[in-house]
């Protein structure tokens, strides 16, 4: 679930003030795209079925994986796998034209798997906020909605601007992030997070840590030199740390906790952007 600089940003800085007038969250239609009716797609991450939505090609989505809940409409998908592996019988049945995979999140083997099958199958990235700008225009140029992949991108775009623009290097929160709580376990270097948090005034204290994504200790959080915790395990706060075997105290009982939407800020796709400005008027009222 867990595994350069924003590409042409100043080439594109120009459009900021068009875009600011973009307020609405909902995606353009794509009547006028002229869809290939000919595709068929399977996305192997959550946020990936997002993405073709976002894209206006949410109607040749033929197959997700298990946790996709939105929007509704992907709900009602066959499911083709989960975070434990793909299932290639039913995989191969739906008879897919291309497959969206994760760089960050699906396995190696599956991929290979994959491509050894002769499926076709496209591999996209996203650890830096302006990789969903990308993601959406890449999936509207492969499947024929460009015009409502664009339109509904450029509010991406705006959106990250804007937070570009009233972000602070000064004065940073320093953040522990949990994503687990038995054991714990965080969200380290080269993570879409800690992009985000740094746009909030804040920083990601696993940053330094040599992983990705890893459990850790409680001495490790304690010593960590964290402000916050930043929760996004959605559990309730009497049930949601480990316990101090010495004292009997759980993490809460040390670090202040924030609660975030795991749903929306481990998932990097274009929902990323509401949980961030969640987070930040959370941040900025600390």
């Amino acid at each position: 679930m867990i595994k350069d600089q924003p590409y042409h940003i100043w080439l594109v800085f120009g459009m900021l003030v068009i875009l600011l007038g973009l307020s609405s969250h909902t995606w353009a239609p794509s009547a006028n795209d002229g869809l290939d009716k000919r595709h068929r797609v399977v996305t192997l991450a959550p946020h990936l079925a997002e993405v073709v939505f976002a894209a206006g090609a949410g109607e040749h989505l033929i197959g997700v994986i298990s946790g996709t809940d939105y929007p509704v409409a992907a709900t009602k998908i066959p499911v083709v796998g989960g975070v434990n592996g793909i299932d290639f019988e039913k995989l191969v049945m739906l008879q897919p034209t291309m497959v969206l995979g994760w760089e960050e999140g699906n396995k190696s083997a599956d991929i290979v798997k994959l491509q050894s099958l002769g499926i076709p199958i496209r591999i996209l990235r996203s650890n830096r906020l302006v990789d969903i700008h990308k993601q959406i225009v890449e999936v509207g140029d492969m499947f024929g909605s460009e015009l409502t992949a664009v339109a509904n991108a450029d509010v991406i775009l705006a959106r990250i601007l804007k937070f570009s623009l009233h972000s602070s290097n000064y004065h940073q929160k320093k953040i522990f992030v949990q994503v687990w709580d038995k054991p714990i376990f965080t969200i380290g270097r080269a993570h879409l997070i800690n992009e985000g948090l740094q746009l909030c005034g804040a920083t990601n204290v696993g940053e330094r840590y040599p992983f990705l994504a890893s459990a850790v200790s409680m001495e490790t959080v304690l010593l960590s030199g964290a402000d916050y915790i930043l929760d996004l395990t959605g559990n309730l706060i009497s049930e949601r740390s480990e316990l101090d075997p010495n004292r009997g105290r759980s993490l809460q009982a040390y670090i202040p906790i924030l609660e975030g939407s795991g749903d929306l800020l481990m998932r990097p796709g274009p929902r990323f952007l509401d949980g961030l400005e969640t987070l930040c008027i959370q941040l900025s009222t600390e």
